[in-house]
């Protein structure tokens, strides 16, 4: 069998890295070309990627991306095709399933802002009515599924794949003990947050 994993952002590739982890041999990784950054590969190596124009409007990365997957699926024929959240790659890969009679699973699916001004809730709703699989993460999300009619046999919970990637990147304990030691901190008594600083040169909207 072959998975084909659709990644185009690090977002993805975090959470899709313990699927294809799990996948081994039989997960096909392939990078739409929609970010190029250096925590792409840190977290999924791509076995195929697509040069698709990034720096232009969504429209027309979207239909850039969506032909050349169209093309990809029609000569490799995967088995099933996984897309996951709500980017251009993901509606693209979804797309491109749909059009070249792939079967396609949707990781994170039924995640609703009820805000039509997003992209990403279009990205979604698309997504995952086009889906032969929606894998909420949530009963709320299988909830926001079932309103929409999509029939209960499409919906599994499955739960969010960032706990996989979470608990799969973090130290070992004895790691964290020491970690915490040197920082001067205790279990539960700290906050941790991070950040993404962008430069004045890049798009407000570039994760979609």
């Amino acid at each position: 069998m072959t998975v084909a994993l659709i990644v185009g952002t690090r977002p993805e590739a975090i959470k899709l890295a313990p699927l294809a982890s799990l996948l081994g041999p039989e997960a096909l990784v392939v990078h739409t070309g929609q970010h190029h950054t250096a925590g792409m590969t840190g977290h999924l190596t791509p076995d195929i990627e697509l040069h698709t124009a990034h720096d232009t409007t969504r429209g027309a990365q979207l239909g850039a991306m969506t032909s050349a997957l169209d093309q990809l699926f029609r000569k490799n024929r995967p088995d099933v095709v996984v897309v996951q959240g709500d980017t251009t790659s993901a509606l693209a890969g979804a797309l491109a399933a749909n059009a070249t009679d792939m079967p396609l699973v949707h990781v994170e699916a039924g995640l609703r802002s009820f805000d039509r001004a997003m992209p990403e809730e279009h990205h979604r709703v698309l997504i995952d009515h086009l889906a032969d699989l929606c894998c909420a993460p949530t009963p709320v999300a299988r909830d926001n599924l079932l309103a929409e009619r999509i029939p209960p046999s499409r919906i599994a919970v499955t739960g969010n794949p960032i706990v996989e990637a979470v608990g799969h990147n973090l130290p070992q304990p004895e790691h964290q003990l020491q970690l915490l030691n040197q920082l001067g901190l205790t279990t539960s008594a700290f906050i941790l947050a991070t950040l993404e600083v962008q430069s004045h040169h890049a798009h407000a909207r570039d994760p979609v």
